[in-house]
């Protein structure tokens, strides 16, 4: 099986492969880099918990073990914590595909179905849905692991700042 290959700002797969395979490479790279987030001053730390358990080029899922910092007054995961979590995860799964281009965010939206309670294990997918040359849409999804309930779906479009002259170090 050939290597992946540089093709303008996109890192594509050989022919051979359909990009679902798990690449254990991304798993430890996104591994690392949630764990460097966690050790952040910045609001990123927020993504410091989580767990790798997938990722391919163009799905990244993770595992959050919700602890009192990731839940409200309520005893639930608190809705801004997952939309910023939207935010993150789908920006990193775009990431394994579009390399050291700046990218920022052009919308998010989220939509919550049920609470998910302080000690759950929330599984949390996000999908790349289409990268294009200068958008990308994605979408995630946020499941209790304990019975596959969707807890939350949110959608998140990126814009790609090909322009800046100076490149970003992706993770």
């Amino acid at each position: 099986m050939s290597e992946p290959q540089q093709n303008g700002h996109c890192i594509t797969e050989p022919a051979s492969s359909n990009g679902d395979e798990n690449n254990e490479e991304f798993v430890v790279e996104m591994q690392k880099h949630f764990d460097k987030l966690g050790q952040s001053n910045n609001f990123s730390r927020v993504a410091g918990k989580l767990r790798v358990v997938k990722a391919t080029k163009n799905k990244l899922v993770v595992e959050l073990l919700l602890l009192e910092e990731h839940v409200n007054s309520k005893g639930t995961l608190h809705g801004g914590q997952t939309a910023a979590l939207v935010d993150i995860i789908t920006a990193r799964a775009v990431g394994l595909t579009v390399r050291d281009t700046p990218m920022v965010s052009m919308d998010i939206s989220v939509s919550y179905m049920l609470p998910a309670k302080l000690g759950d294990v929330v599984v949390i997918e996000a999908d790349c849905l289409k990268i294009g040359r200068n958008i990308a849409f994605t979408e995630a999804t946020f499941r209790r692991k304990s019975d596959n309930a969707l807890v939350a779906k949110g959608k998140h479009n990126i814009s790609f700042l090909h322009h800046l002259k100076q490149k970003v170090n992706q993770f």
